[in-house]
């Protein structure tokens, strides 16, 4: 069973999708940058984008928007003074409103942690989180609650340095994850797992890589599965190991992540361990759902699966690496 060749493709972000992304984020830059300028806010903000697409895992949803994440840095905050004399959250939050306001033909939604651009003829949203920094930090504009220090930054730059570490198969193990979670919670609305950045830490604590990510995919969840009675209370930030990433979840969200996790092993066990492709396919497709191929014995060939393959060719290269906290 070829992962990467077979069912990646459909998983990851299309090209299509990904260059309307890039044109909106560049039509809303010039539009906030003119917005300012013509009210004085000068000088105007600067950008930089994060999230999972800058890290290039967004996966093709299946019915959820796929989105872009483009952070505002203010450049006319007087970040001289304390941050309790600073404008509001919800003042720099109003001053992205109106400056995107009219942009789409639905209105855009002022969130807590972001502005949102809703796009109404597309499946698509656009959050732009606002920033200011002071001396080397960075803080981020949260209604309600005042400016909170955050480095989006240091994560993308975390991300790059896990790639260039581990490889690309490492980033393709975190968009099955997601892939995973897409459909988990498109099958059951009521549902709702960790995010993508916490798969994605996850995944990076415990990634094992291998000749066919089948194995790698697997492996890296067994490797989860080991350390989830952690997980069900604390998942250390990858830059700042007291900082817990899923402190602002639910106790009921944190246990129903690690009923649906063993649950999904479970199955991806029986799957990774079937030697029939056409079977084996089947049960991948409880995983994932009808994304991931359904063979036909036509398909099969000789040999039935990556892992098969591996062990007929003595190519098999499994790291023994355990979970770790940063």
């Amino acid at each position: 069973m070829n992962f990467d060749k077979q069912f990646h493709g459909k998983v990851k972000l299309d090209s299509n999708k990904k260059n309307q992304l890039l044109s909106s984020k560049g039509a809303l830059r010039e539009k906030i940058k003119k917005d300012f300028k013509a009210k004085g806010r000068l000088p105007v903000p600067n950008f930089y984008m994060q999230g999972s697409f800058s890290m290039t895992t967004t996966i093709n949803p299946i019915s959820v928007e796929y989105d872009l994440d483009d952070g505002v840095y203010l450049q006319n905050i007087d970040t001289s003074k304390p941050i309790d004399e600073w404008e509001s959250p919800e003042k720099v939050h109003k001053w992205i409103v109106d400056a995107v306001d009219g942009h789409t033909s639905k209105d855009p939604t002022d969130k807590n942690l972001c502005v949102r651009v809703n796009y109404a003829d597309e499946n698509k949203h656009v959050d732009l989180p606002i920033y200011a920094k002071k001396g080397d930090t960075y803080y981020l504009a949260v209604k309600n609650n005042g400016w909170i220090e955050s480095n989006p930054k240091e994560v993308s730059d975390w991300f790059v340095h896990e790639v260039a570490t581990k490889g690309e198969q490492y980033r393709r193990v975190v968009r099955y994850l997601k892939a995973w979670k897409d459909f988990r919670e498109d099958e059951n609305k009521q549902v709702k797992l960790y995010g993508g950045f916490q798969l994605t830490v996850l995944a990076s604590y415990h990634f094992v890589p291998s000749d066919s990510d089948e194995e790698s995919f697997f492996k890296t969840i067994e490797s989860i599965k080991t350390q989830l009675w952690i997980y069900k209370s604390k998942i250390c930030h990858p830059k700042n190991g007291s900082k817990n990433i899923i402190e602002h979840y639910t106790e009921a969200r944190r246990k129903k992540f690690v009923e649906e996790f063993e649950k999904m092993y479970d199955e991806a066990k029986s799957a990774y361990e079937e030697t029939d492709c056409v079977e084996k396919s089947k049960k991948w497709r409880i995983v994932f759902g009808n994304r991931f191929p359904l063979l036909k014995n036509d398909d099969c060939g000789e040999v039935k699966n990556d892992s098969e393959a591996a062990i007929i060719t003595g190519t098999t290269n499994i790291a023994n690496t355990s979970g770790r906290q940063a």
